[in-house]
């Protein structure tokens, strides 16, 4: 066992300082030596993940859970599933997902509970992915347990992250108090640009839900600017953001405007690749013509 992690060890630090060319490269020299075992594929697949090919990453997942024994550690079983939540989340697999995620937590204290600092990225994983199956009140229980478990452990930027994620799933389930607290926490929490973004996105959804026009507005073009300035605004935010600014723009009857802008935002949506965010996008489209039809 000793002389097979030796064999592992150049592989472990590649992954581990995301050199991921080099990483997939080892990962095929050492296949070429014999039948790899599971953690050999595990780390193929997050050496594939690395370099973004993800249906060699989701083959390769499916191969180590397969060739998992119990010769191997017992919680060499919990990072497969946890990966193979990952990849198949990626690439839209969501009941694979879903019950990948599932399975950890429900094995986590009684097989591997050496892997307990992954409690709440695993709640906040299977949060996203419940979103993505449109179960929002399952959504909303994870992200409670993955905030939970963030508190309980010490983690402010991922408690953060949690709080801004379900502040926006409040504002879509239209319960504005129960955003509002999740983004005053959240805003004790701020330590970087991108919580800074987030929390603004979140306070403009918020105002939007509740008739603020203006204020939502202004927050949409706050972050606009940004881009105008050349700052590192992601694809992402910036469909949410014009997602938000087309909510206002239909909410005070401006068609024309929330034409452009649910556009863009669909098509930001595009770009990023975000099923969600491009469902999101297309809905809103969808109620602009509808209005549109209606006043013709």
């Amino acid at each position: 066992m000793e002389n097979k992690n030796n064999q592992l060890s150049d592989l472990l630090g590649f992954i581990e300082t995301l050199q991921w060319d080099k990483a997939w490269q080892e990962f095929e020299r050492l296949r070429q030596e014999g039948p790899p075992g599971a953690r050999l594929l595990l780390m193929g697949s997050h050496a594939a993940f690395g370099r973004r090919d993800f249906l060699t990453a989701k083959d390769l997942a499916e191969k180590s859970l397969a060739a998992y024994s119990r010769q191997d550690p017992i919680k060499l079983l919990g990072q497969i599933r946890f990966h193979l939540g990952m990849v198949t989340r990626w690439i839209g697999d969501t009941h694979v997902a879903m019950e990948q995620f599932q399975l950890f937590l429900q094995e986590l204290s009684i097989k591997y509970p050496e892997l307990s600092m992954g409690e709440g990225k695993a709640h906040f994983y299977l949060a996203l992915t419940l979103r993505d199956r449109r179960d929002l009140p399952g959504s909303v229980r994870s992200y409670q347990q993955a905030i939970a478990c963030f508190r309980r452990d010490g983690l402010p930027s991922l408690l953060c992250k949690s709080l801004h994620n379900l502040a926006w799933l409040y504002c879509h389930m239209d319960q504005p108090e129960d955003a509002r607290a999740c983004l005053d926490e959240a805003h004790t929490l701020i330590s970087s640009e991108t919580d800074r973004v987030h929390q603004t996105l979140g306070e403009a959804f918020l105002n939007a839900i509740q008739a603020n026009f203006a204020q939502a507005a202004e927050l949409c073009q706050a972050i606009f600017r940004r881009v105008e300035r050349g700052e590192p605004i992601t694809p992402e935010e910036q469909s949410q953001a014009a997602w938000v600014a087309a909510k206002v723009a239909l909410d005070q009857g401006h068609l024309e405007s929330a034409t452009a802008l649910s556009n863009t935002a669909l098509g930001l949506a595009t770009e990023a690749k975000n099923s969600r965010l491009m469902n999101d996008a297309s809905a809103l489209r969808r109620s602009v013509l509808l209005r549109q039809q209606a006043g013709a």
